[in-house]
């Protein structure tokens, strides 16, 4: 029986130092795949994160890393610090929401959470006013091949503030969670977040967002670029002014997509809403498309890794440091050029209650290579533009009555006479048809030649 009993104690025995073996070796791979987290932060060209401290134990870690983030408006940099706590893997058991109540072995779990002792002074006054962001919480699950996926969790809160009159403003916050995936190399990554609404109150003002969502994946391109798409959405947003809604946008929506396409990279940006209210005009539906096909890779790729030093010299704010950035900015756009590239709205849609627009472009460069930027001629020569447009007659009125009333400075009969002498300028030119109560207008540019309608026309005499 002693026998039995001291072979069993000598097998749990050697299974705890063959798991605590096994989870101190781990933990090297952990810190492994944390220092690639760092380093994948750092090459994004937007924020700084340096390594403080890290001390590892046999079943868990600690590390303190410290972030900077630069504004180039000002050159000032906001400075905040994390803890993350590294449990090793194979097996991790944590009360959390996000964690799997199964035995799948992991590399490692960190629960990352704000240093507010090691932070700069900017984040310990926002910590003071608001003390709940303190428990925000990032859970990252790192997988055993290395691949993983992150939750951030910011809790809700409800404050009150003093305003510079004296008065107060009510922050009412639901909250903010968001979730991603990734590879080993980061090269791949897919998530989504969300927060329920967002409440300012000022006296006798209101501010209201609900329903705010976003979604995005991405993976590797062409020339170390990456492509995917990102989506974001807002339920509404409305504004309030002494209880009579001044501004009201409801079903906003942005996506953006872009792809590979020989050695040339494809975007695509699509925006609209259902109704937007503002000023006695309501809008809506809305929607937009726009296209830019064949921009050539290798000089996106030369421009992103520009971002350092053009972000350095915009924080600059000097005479040569901007000549320098407008140097280089037009260097890229010369050589963007140079490959044909082309940029399509393919298709506008606007209602309103004063009628409806519609209208779609195109412009393309099809010039003489590296030389057409730089030659202003041949830059010109180079374009193939086309464009066509639908608008109701009356929402021409009202947009022609509204430029000419200078915010209001010009008496409104006055504007309205203006506006019906350019209407009808623009008529007796054939810049614009009047067709079943809209107004149409055809153009193309090609070979240095304007066309609007059918007719050629003198670019000197334009009204």
């Amino acid at each position: 029986m002693k026998k039995t009993l001291r072979v069993f104690l000598f097998v749990c025995l050697a299974l705890v130092v063959a798991y605590g073996a096994a989870s101190y070796w781990i933990g090297g791979k952990a810190r492994n795949q944390h220092d690639l987290l760092i380093a994948q932060i750092n090459s994004s060209n937007y924020m700084e994160a340096s390594i403080k401290s890290y001390e590892r134990g046999l079943f868990s870690s600690k590390a303190l890393t410290t972030f900077t983030l630069i504004l180039p408006e000002s050159g000032n940099s906001i400075k905040f610090s994390i803890i993350n706590h590294i449990y090793h893997g194979p097996f991790v058991f944590l009360e959390d929401p996000h964690m799997k109540r199964s035995l799948r072995p992991v590399l490692a779990v960190i629960r990352t959470r704000l240093a507010p002792d090691d932070s700069g002074e900017s984040l310990k006054k926002i910590l003071e006013k608001i003390p709940e962001l303190e428990s925000s919480e990032v859970l990252t699950v790192l997988s055993i091949d290395g691949s993983g996926e992150s939750y951030l969790d910011v809790p809700s809160f409800q404050k009150k503030f003093p305003d510079e009159k004296g008065g107060q403003v009510e922050v009412e916050w639901r909250g903010f969670i968001a979730q991603c995936k990734f590879d080993l190399q980061l090269g791949e990554a897919a998530g989504s977040c969300g927060s329920p609404s967002l409440q300012v109150t000022k006296q006798d003002e209101l501010l209201r967002v609900k329903d705010i969502q976003g979604d995005f994946n991405s993976h590797p391109g062409i020339k170390g670029l990456s492509v995917g798409s990102a989506a974001f959405s807002i339920g509404s947003i409305e504004g309030m002014q002494k209880e009579d809604t001044s501004f009201n946008l409801t079903s906003f929506g942005l996506k953006a997509e872009s792809g590979v396409s020989g050695e040339t990279i494809n975007g695509a940006l699509r925006l609209s809403f259902e109704k937007l209210i503002a000023k006695g005009m309501e809008l809506g539906p809305f929607a937009m498309e726009f296209e830019a096909r064949k921009m050539d890779a290798e000089v996106l790729a030369r421009f992103q890794k520009l971002v350092p030093e053009l972000r350095k010299k915009a924080v600059e704010q000097t005479g040569n440091a901007n000549r320098e950035n407008e140097k280089l900015l037009t260097q890229i756009m010369v050589d963007l050029l140079a490959n044909s590239p082309e940029f399509e709205i393919k298709h506008l849609t606007v209602r309103t209650n004063q009628g409806d627009l519609s209208g779609r472009a195109k412009l393309s460069f099809t010039g003489p290579g590296k030389n057409m930027a730089r030659n202003i001629l041949a830059l010109l020569a180079s374009i193939d533009a086309s464009a066509e447009l639908s608008v109701s007659e009356a929402l021409l009125y009202l947009v022609a009555e509204n430029v000419f009333r200078d915010d209001s400075a010009r008496e409104s009969e006055s504007a309205k006479t203006l506006a019906n002498a350019l209407v009808t300028r623009l008529m007796a030119a054939k810049y614009i048809i009047p067709e079943g109560g809209s107004f149409k207008s055809i153009a193309t540019f090609k070979n240095f030649t304007l066309t609007v309608n059918g007719r050629r026309m003198d670019l000197s005499n334009l009204p």
